[in-house]
């Protein structure tokens, strides 16, 4: 088939991939170019159906419009978000470099500007679709620890535009060696996003402009052949673990965890912490990140001796505001990390106070200005790693959680869905609800202070069916374990001491 202009649709775009498919080899070649944008260009080669942008006697390929051969999710374009890209790339293409004056070479950015400005960037609300994006806190720490791994270092002092494809794929190759694979695809990413920024945003200050983005085309290492067996393994352990671990096995881990803490000087953020996720399915970064301004003891709008907790935006995975109804015990919870820690760093430090429910007792984090530290989300993974016996230092101690199937955090998420899903009474969206799934669009212009807003921006009522039903199971699952619910360690003194 010749080369044809044509007005790519999405009956181009499907004709191209019915010939991808029904492809023998790759000798014969279909393009497509658009009449709307005269750089743009579909091409179906073989198996594959590629996005270009053509100009200036110059081809960049820009994405996929079929996925084959393990390509990645933010290489496959639907059309407009191809036509957005092309638009990109083509006026980088179009327009050449402004000729630097002599003497103002040094202007232009290093990596290690590049570095600054972009972290700070990602600091601020950023506008998307019509949309304030807040900043994400996990975004931050990401990019920092990328950006702080010694071959990506170690570019701080070349110019941007002086770095080049074979310096960037040597810097990504050796955090591959050093850190692994996730490593080297996530490191890649956020360099990429952050040249992407500074050639968009940032063009003339940072001397990309004009700059062809040849970064775009870039692909991370691929897995060794040991963590290619590792990576299944390990997808294989969490689809098991995903229908072998019930709410049952979560109560008797909960035993666990009381024991263990009862054995070993557990702080108060862990030990609570660990009970909250189990009862509300909250991810690690928004279950340290709840703020107690944002934990009522009382719901106004909800059922009697409820309470409620509230993340602001910038604190979830989802970017929107979250409400979470809490029953007695899941409010108990809260109140006992709050009590305990008072009484821990009282002993410690004298009277002070927190910002978090579950903070930590060290007065000084990562951060030197920060003198208010919250429990960080990776301590409750390596309260599990010790509950397993693993030690990073010393020799390793008896595993308790042995004869449970695998666990992690975030499974708390599917053993809960599992179990509701099954749970009379309580509706799909209350679930999802629950564990702030992706939703559809809310209504922005409710007050969060009124009853709409808590009904239909929240679904509060749903919400509240759905944590009734897991607490209730939750405790059930923990006193047939052996449990008894948990009580803060001055009443437990108390309670000793009258036994005696």
């Amino acid at each position: 088939m010749p080369s044809v202009r044509v007005d790519i649709t999405a009956d181009v775009v499907k004709t191209a991939c019915e010939l991808a498919r029904n492809a023998k080899d790759s000798t014969a070649i279909c393009d497509w170019f658009d009449v709307r944008q005269h750089y743009l260009q579909l091409r179906q080669r073989g198996k594959q159906v590629s996005w270009f942008v053509r100009a200036r006697g110059r081809s960049q390929r820009i994405g996929v419009a079929n996925a084959i051969r393990g390509d990645y999710d933010r290489d496959l374009l639907s059309i407009k978000a191809a036509r957005d890209r092309a638009a990109e790339v083509y006026a980088g293409i179009e327009a050449p470099p402004k000729p630097v004056p002599a003497g103002d070479a040094s202007r232009a950015w290093t990596w290690s500007d590049l570095d600054r400005e972009y972290q700070a960037a990602l600091k601020e609300p950023r506008w998307r679709a019509g949309r304030v994006k807040p900043p994400s806190k996990g975004t931050q720490d990401d990019v920092r620890l990328a950006f702080a791994k010694p071959p990506v270092a170690a570019l701080a002092a070349t110019q941007l535009s002086a770095l080049t494809s074979l310096d960037l794929t040597r810097a990504i190759d050796k955090v591959h060696e050093q850190n692994g694979h996730r490593a080297a695809c996530k490191t890649l990413a956020y360099v990429k996003s952050a040249l992407t920024w500074a050639l968009s945003k940032r063009g003339e200050r940072s001397g990309l402009h004009g700059t062809m983005p040849w970064w775009s085309a870039m692909r991370p290492p691929d897995p060794a052949g040991e963590e290619i067996i590792e990576m299944q393994a390990r997808r294989r352990t969490l689809t098991q673990a995903k229908v072998a671990f019930s709410v049952d096995h979560l109560g008797a881990l909960l035993v666990e965890h009381e024991s263990f803490c009862a054995a070993e000087r557990i702080s108060a953020g862990i030990r609570w912490g660990l009970w909250w996720v189990a009862f509300t399915g909250n991810r690690r970064f928004s279950t340290v990140a709840l703020e107690r301004e944002r934990l009522l003891p009382v719901d106004e709008f909800g059922r009697a001796g409820w309470g409620r907790a509230a993340w602001p935006a910038e604190m979830m995975k989802g970017k929107s505001e979250f409400w979470l109804p809490l029953p007695p015990a899941v409010l108990a919870i809260a109140n006992g990390s709050v009590t305990d820690w008072a009484e821990e760093v009282r002993r410690r430090h004298g009277e002070i106070t927190t910002r978090w429910v579950f903070a930590s007792t060290r007065r000084h984090g990562r951060d030197p200005e920060n003198d208010d530290v919250a429990v960080y989300p990776n301590s409750l993974n390596a309260h599990l790693r010790a509950m397993r016996g693993v030690k990073r230092s010393g020799r390793n101690k008896k595993n308790r959680l042995a004869d449970l199937p695998w666990f992690s955090l975030h499974l708390v998420r599917s053993v809960a869905g599992n179990y509701l899903d099954n749970a009379p009474g309580v509706p799909k969206s209350g679930i999802s609800a629950m564990l702030a799934h992706a939703d559809e669009e809310t209504d922005d212009r409710l007050a969060p202070t009124t009853k709409a807003f808590y009904v239909q921006n929240q679904k509060m009522p749903e919400k509240s069916d759905a944590m009734q039903a897991w607490s209730e199971a939750l405790i059930t699952a923990y006193g047939n374990a052996g449990g008894t619910m948990p009580a803060t360690k001055t009443k437990a003194g108390v309670l000793a001491e009258a036994a005696e």
